[in-house]
């Protein structure tokens, strides 16, 4: 490594490559983007000139075996990337993936083990947990200004339905569909925001699906009681796929008081005895996690350490989720032991 610059290629230039990624990454001194890759050879040449890239390609493999790379971010859907991150890992190339790492538990372990045979590291990108938003909501719980037990509300409505007007996105998300529900997807981050929240383990799950249209090959809309070994409760909810959405809860209920996140205003408000605190963010509350969520990665890679949410938070979001799907799928509360979670 040459100083601190960091010599970074990108694996998938979607939406959120070009919409978030890519100006994080224009805007941190401490990273060059030599090369970006996406089978699709117009966006490949879009992302590579947005980028100022010293190339572009469609063959991920000519990045992994470019030895001036040394991290890489896998932007790729989840059914792809366990394949990809693992090379990456094995081509010696730390690696930062999206969310969720994969869709099955086998393929994810099998990622866990390629970062520990490597020695290289696997961040995953729960970009939401990071901040002084998330972090001020874990100190209020863990200083107990709430009580306990706590009970959790959190939903999240996402993917607008609108074939008519934007054919390409609704192929995309109705593709993502015939692999998973949104419970597997977009229930990644909120799995994650629970684990980072209670500290605790999932011990039992219900959950109930709702499929809007006959031509939906997974339920759109996703609804979940979970119940944690240290008592505490949450009740999640995920929407896919609907003309319009209602506003998403992020509420935290307890005997001494109540907390929320406001992810529009981007403030996190604690309401306990009559006093109320407040964490107000002065940016953009998105830019802002993809801000900190690219710096933990870079620290982690120039001191070697741990990323932290890494392979081990990736597996236990993703074992809860796939819970999620198959209590919905059979009806029936599925149960998780604590011992499946360390």
């Amino acid at each position: 490594m040459s100083g601190n610059l960091v010599k970074l290629a990108v694996i998938g230039c979607g939406d959120i490559v070009m919409g978030q990624h890519l100006p994080t990454l224009l805007e941190n001194p401490s990273v060059q983007v030599i090369a970006v890759c996406d089978k699709d050879p117009v966006r490949a040449e879009t992302a590579g000139a947005a980028f100022g890239s010293s190339y572009h390609t469609t063959d991920h493999k000519r990045i992994l075996d470019d030895t001036e790379v040394q991290a890489v971010l896998v932007c790729t859907p989840p059914w792809a990337t366990p394949s990809i991150t693992i090379e990456a890992l094995h081509a010696g190339k730390d690696v930062l993936c999206e969310k969720p790492m994969a869709t099955s538990l086998d393929a994810a372990e099998q990622m866990a083990e390629a970062e520990r045979l490597s020695g290289r590291l696997l961040q995953v990108g729960f970009t939401y947990r990071h901040g002084p938003l998330m972090d001020g909501l874990r100190g209020w719980i863990e200083s107990d200004r709430l009580g306990h037990p706590l009970q959790i509300r959190l939903s999240t409505f996402d993917e607008v339905w609108d074939p008519e007007g934007n054919q390409e996105h609704y192929e995309r998300i109705l593709n993502t569909l015939r692999h998973g529900p949104p419970c597997i997807h977009d229930g990644a981050h909120a799995a994650d925001h629970l684990a980072f929240l209670t500290s605790s383990s999932p011990v039992r799950i219900t959950a109930r699906g709702l499929t809007s249209r006959p031509e939906f090959p997974s339920p759109n809309y996703n609804s979940a009681l979970i119940e944690f070994a240290n008592g505490d409760q949450a009740k999640l909810e995920i929407g896919w796929f609907f003309p319009g959405f209602p506003l998403g809860e992020f509420q935290i209920l307890g005997p001494k008081g109540m907390a929320y996140l406001d992810r529009a205003k981007g403030e996190a408000v604690l309401i306990s005895d009559r006093l109320t605190e407040r964490i107000q963010l002065s940016e953009n509350r998105v830019s802002s996690c993809f801000r900190a969520q690219l710096q933990k990665f870079l620290t982690s890679i120039t001191f070697r350490q741990t990323p932290v949410p890494g392979s081990r938070e990736g597996i236990s979001s993703l074992r809860l989720t796939l819970a999620f799907a198959q209590a919905m799928e059979t009806g029936e509360s599925v149960r998780l032991s604590e011992e499946s979670e360390q």
